[in-house]
């Protein structure tokens, strides 16, 4: 399994520039939709990406639950461990 904080470290800067922001701006809680104007487009904009970077395969109805940083590393961990 990766390091859980290269992983996150990962997930803030694609989160930033999907939202078009400072890295600083985006902590492990920020709510992408509240606080970062995280859309549904720009939501699976990150599901592509996060699917790419880590080799994986997420559902689409994941995205639901890709509301934080926090959140999609534990995703990305999950399926890690579905897969390992």
């Amino acid at each position: 399994m990766k390091n859980t904080e290269l992983v996150l470290q990962k997930i803030i800067e694609m989160v930033a520039d999907v939202a078009e922001c400072q890295i600083e701006e985006v902590t492990p809680d920020s709510s992408l939709p509240n606080e970062l104007g995280i859309d549904s487009l720009m939501g699976l904009e990150i599901l592509v990406r996060v699917e790419r970077e880590f080799g994986i395969k997420l559902e689409e109805e994941q995205v639901l639950q890709m509301d934080t940083p926090n959140n999609i590393v534990n995703l990305i961990i999950q399926q890690e461990v579905i897969l390992a």
